[in-house]
């Protein structure tokens, strides 16, 4: 048995039904490093396409995408320390005023820099406040935070920023919004394969925002399907 795989099955997983095929990947030990995106097994993937060979080690990416902010109104601070604050720099200790200390899921797609930022987009939040409704998850559930942060007017990507973040709630879900954010938060990642198995975390790809922004609301609900049942 591959060691990569004893978490889940420790955890009583048994079976995993992946429509768009499965990588299992290297979770990093540290916060500054970035996960591998090195296949461990090979999965089923839309096409019949060939299984990917081992990628090397993943570089530090030079920028990061970000989303829009899913509420209508902008959430209360989360009451995170300002001890833990204090060790992000400016945007990101700004984004943590909107993070939830217990949280189960983490979504992230390129333009939530933007609307965290200052230069949200209504489309984008009507979308998200749709899926939310959709999904049924508990209030609390869901973490949004960027991969990208707005630097002198220009998202700036940053993949060791987006783990520094996740490692504050170790959320066993990343729900990250197209290939474009999936490139960020996994710089070697098979795009071709929608759910990418880490060490301590899942990774699930979906489309991205901006083709959600031109679906009908029962469109954008379907696309989002694959994550109803998670396992929170």
């Amino acid at each position: 048995m591959r060691e990569s795989l004893r978490p889940w099955l420790e955890s009583g997983l048994e079976y995993a039904y992946v429509p768009g095929g499965l990588t299992v990947e290297a979770q990093p030990d540290r916060v500054q490093a970035i996960p591998s995106a090195q296949a461990a097994v090979s999965a089923t993937r839309s096409g019949d396409t060939p299984p990917l060979q081992t990628q090397p080690q993943a570089r530090r990416s030079q920028g990061r995408p970000s989303s829009a902010q899913p509420q209508s109104a902008p959430p209360s601070p989360s009451g995170l320390s300002d001890r833990a604050a204090a060790n992000f720099p400016a945007p990101w200790s700004t984004f943590l005023r909107f993070t939830k200390p217990d949280a189960r899921v983490v979504m992230t797609y390129m333009e939530l820099g933007l609307d965290l930022g200052g230069q949200s987009d209504p489309r984008r939040r009507s979308v998200l406040k749709n899926l939310q409704a959709h999904l049924k998850w508990p209030p609390g559930t869901i973490n949004f935070w960027p991969a990208a942060a707005l630097v002198d007017g220009a998202l700036q990507p940053d993949t060791s920023m987006f783990w520094r973040g996740w490692e504050l709630w170790h959320t066993p879900h990343v729900v990250c919004f197209g290939d474009e954010a999936l490139k960020v938060i996994l710089p070697d990642a098979d795009i071709r394969a929608v759910t990418h198995l880490l060490e301590n975390v899942i990774v699930h790809k979906l489309p991205p925002i901006n083709r959600l922004v031109d679906m009908l609301p029962h469109e954008q609900q379907m696309a989002v399907d694959a994550i109803v049942n998670i396992r929170l």
